[in-house]
């Protein structure tokens, strides 16, 4: 039952990934979502979701992402937070996006 849950979870983030609002997260998180989600497990999962879903703006998020804006201590001390960081700083997604 878990491990549906889990699945379900995934197969929504990725989605919700993909379709942000704006076209710099639908990249950016779309990108991240299908390389990390497969192996993040339920915590990470949880994590994930209240980032992209929690109380931050679709441009706060993007400039949280990118360095342009400080972000909160709750969101600079996720781990997830830090994956997707890493995963910006090191221009792992298609790199369609100007970013300076």
């Amino acid at each position: 039952m878990l491990r549906n849950r889990i699945l379900c979870s995934r197969s929504r983030l990725l989605y919700q990934s993909r379709k942000r609002g704006i076209l710099e997260n639908d990249i950016i998180l779309g990108e991240f979502a299908e390389k990390h989600l497969p192996t993040m497990e339920r915590e990470d999962l949880l994590s994930y979701d209240k980032l992209i879903n929690g109380e931050h703006m679709e441009w706060d998020l993007y400039y949280f992402m990118c360095g342009k804006k400080e972000p909160p201590e709750e969101v600079a001390g996720s781990t997830v937070f830090k994956m997707v960081k890493k995963f910006v700083d090191e221009r792992e997604f298609s790199g369609r996006i100007p970013m300076k």
